[in-house]
């Protein structure tokens, strides 16, 4: 959803919403996510960002679970004036011993139908395999799959046969980096990552909390150029839980 302010013709002022279901411990929650939060330049501190801001947490305040949004770090001190709080993200890691995996994987191509097609009906009936997993959002997943060149990170898609997972992955040297996993079946994480290891994987790195994160070290994550925040108590959710957003619900 656009929210925007015009002068005449000329939008000079805006706010993207998108209302975000998730499973989040086990229980379903709506969260909305602010996004593009911008003011043409020759409008700047005219209370045009405070106006919008004001105009949608009024608009949903009961109608969603948790408000939050990945602030620049350049503005950070703009949001707590709507009681925004920056909020620890949690990564999880392992190591990492190859064995013999009964799956195969292949590395999908986007612009193929057949695999577009994949990747649409996956993401849209995708399982909960995360603490905080992002549910019946295809449209978002199917942007970033198609745009991954404009983002910071480089991750490929994996179609595992056997499983029918789709993983989101990167390998850095010794070190396997899985972003996320859509699969319409209940699957072990473990699996997807012994079957996308190398000899030389030794390390794995898990951008989300997996539900069963007994055998993983978490870490603190820090993005380079943005800091998650939340608003009121909620925060309070990620710093017992030590949760992360996945990447493909960022916007």
């Amino acid at each position: 959803m656009l929210y925007s302010l015009l002068d005449n013709d000329k939008m000079v002022s805006h706010i993207t919403v998108n209302a975000i279901d998730f499973i989040v411990l086990g229980e379903k929650k709506r969260f909305v996510q602010f996004g593009t939060v911008m003011t043409d330049e020759h409008y700047r501190n005219q209370g045009l960002s405070r106006v919008l801001m004001e105009t949608v947490i009024d608009e949903w305040k009961d109608k969603c679970d948790m408000f939050y949004l990945f602030a620049n770090d350049s503005v950070l001190d703009f949001y707590p004036k709507f009681g925004f709080a920056p909020v620890d993200e949690y990564e999880a890691t392992k190591k990492v011993s190859k064995i013999e995996s009964p799956y195969s994987v292949r590395k999908m191509d986007i612009k193929n139908v057949m695999d577009l097609n994949l990747l649409y009906e996956t993401a849209k009936d995708t399982e909960s395999l995360f603490a905080l997993s992002m549910q019946n959002n295809s449209g978002l997943v199917m942007f970033y799959c198609n745009y991954f060149e404009l983002f910071s990170f480089k991750g490929n898609l994996f179609y595992i046969q056997g499983l029918n997972a789709i993983a989101v992955a990167d390998h850095e040297e010794d070190t396997l980096i899985l972003y996320d996993i859509l699969t319409t079946e209940k699957i072990e994480i473990e699996e997807v990552i012994n079957v996308l290891a190398t000899e030389q994987t030794k390390n794995a790195i898990l951008k989300f909390m997996p539900n069963n994160s007994e055998n993983n070290e978490k870490r603190l994550f820090k993005e380079e150029v943005s800091t998650l925040m939340v608003m009121g108590d909620k925060g309070e959710l990620f710093k017992n839980n030590k949760l992360m957003f996945p990447i493909l619900s960022h916007t």
